[in-house]
């Protein structure tokens, strides 16, 4: 294994076995026993093993499995409940073994899986600061130099030396992740312990996690956050049933998580045809085309049921250039085209930092925005105007299509989306004073109360 790899996972497998009743996990491991005793090509051999299988069935909760981990990287995995999620980080921190494959660790590994595992319910914080330490292999003087660090991250007062029975599910994640990013760790497992948190503490959690990364610092992150995904992962591993679906930029991996769990019904029937009328003006088509600014986004996916065919970008001057002055206006014309026939589409954008953090993303369903619904083969443009309320530098956007899923009212199925597409470079000019300091300006009024 490379000193560059802080994880190596290779073809891994995870079965367990489903017994048809109690007294099967009992009488067919015997039977498969009995079947041992005579040679395997017999009948009577063959016959004993068949009959032990009809008792239970496997059921791989993970198949073939593969990926690496560099020092220093961070990435994420993200999938439905029961997609093998937890069960991953569990081999990966050498909690339960794979039944197929192998993995390789190059580290010392702290892990955040299940909300207090390695606690004593009966004993206090305190007490289960040293034992978790000691379990992580810290020494106890090591763990008394560092005791006071790792209190003060915890903040959770003179309930440091209260049973940890008696703690909420926020405060023994606040000591166990105290504990655990205390010693540095060659590599951090984290899963879902972030989210019950409050905000402040999941603020320093993650100011906390960014500093291990940066003093090279592996992560492994799974969270059904994924705004948290995009924030810091590198790349992210889409899982679905125990199968590794995708692996690729977060923003990406999250675009195709949503639409993978929309369980979607066939659209209604769009009555009476296409609109009359409904078709672009060809100048406008042409105009679109001419300047389509697609043609440098880096990746395209979908269901392909609507499909932006090409995209204009204009500035607050109305000119075909990604250079807007801050807080000004740029416009947007989309031409799509629908294959089927879609009744309620959700047409809208995602504007990124230049860190890749999501500052703004909303659609026309967002917006309330009544877009009419598509007949099979129709083509009409859709125009999008932003204020770019932002700070100065260098953004990305994404443009797509969706429908409404049943699986919730922010989850869509993801027709066609067209990812990173720019830069838009925002400007200001230095000698004025900027509207607003942060990542975007909200509604904000002052004033004087007599």
């Amino acid at each position: 294994m490379s000193d560059s790899l802080a994880i190596s996972v290779q073809n891994v497998g995870k079965a367990y076995r489903l017994w048809e009743s109690p007294s099967a996990r009992l009488t067919a491991p015997l039977t498969e026993r009995l079947a041992g005793v005579f040679p395997p090509a017999t009948a009577l051999a063959r016959g004993l093993r068949a009959r032990a299988a009809k008792r239970y069935r496997d059921f791989w909760a993970l198949k073939h499995i593969s990926f690496e981990v560099r020092r220093g990287e961070a990435v994420g995995i993200i999938g439905r409940n029961g997609s093998g999620k937890s069960t991953l980080l569990q081999i990966v921190a050498g909690t339960l073994q794979p039944t197929d494959g192998s993995v390789k660790v190059n580290g010392r590994i702290a892990a955040l899986l299940e909300l207090g595992s390695g606690f004593n319910p009966d004993f206090s914080g305190r007490e289960n600061v040293f034992l978790n330490a000691a379990v992580l292999g810290l020494t106890r003087a090591e763990t008394e130099a560092r005791f006071d660090q790792i209190a003060a991250f915890a903040d959770i007062g003179d309930f440091l030396d209260q049973p940890v029975k008696v703690y909420s599910s926020g405060m023994m994640m606040r000591l166990a992740f105290a504990v655990s990013v205390s010693l540095q760790p060659d590599i951090l497992i984290v899963d879902e312990a972030l989210s019950v948190g409050d905000v402040f503490f999941q603020q320093k959690c993650f100011k906390r996690i960014h500093e291990l990364l940066a003093g090279d610092t592996s992560l492994l992150f799974v969270s059904h956050d994924t705004a948290a995904v995009q924030n810091l992962c590198d790349r992210a591993i889409l899982l679905a049933a125990g199968e590794q679906i995708y692996t690729g930029p977060p923003e990406e991996v999250v675009s195709r998580y949503f639409t993978l769990r929309s369980s979607r019904s066939a659209p209604a029937a769009v009555r009476g045809g296409p609109v009359a009328g409904a078709a672009p003006p060809a100048e406008l088509r042409a105009e679109i085309l001419a300047h389509n600014c697609l043609v440098n986004a880096r990746s395209r996916h979908g269901s392909g049921e609507l499909q932006i065919i090409a995209a204009a970008f204009r500035n607050e001057n109305g000119v075909p250039a990604m250079l807007v002055g801050m807080g000004r206006r740029a416009t947007i014309h989309l031409l799509i085209k629908a294959t089927k026939a879609v009744a309620n589409a959700n047409i809208g954008l995602h504007l990124f930092d230049r860190m890749n953090n999501l500052v703004f993303a909303a659609g026309s369903r967002q917006l309330g925005a009544a877009i009419r619904p598509f007949a099979e083969g129709e083509e009409r443009v859709i125009r999008l105007v932003l204020e770019l309320a932002v700070q100065p530098g260098d953004y990305t956007f994404s443009l797509g299509c969706a429908e409404p899923s049943p699986d919730g009212p922010n989850v869509g199925f993801l027709h066609d989306r067209h990812e990173s597409i720019g830069p838009i470079t925002v400007h200001a000019d230095p000698e004025t004073v900027f509207p607003f300091y942060g990542i975007a300006r909200l509604p904000m009024e002052v004033t004087e109360c007599l």
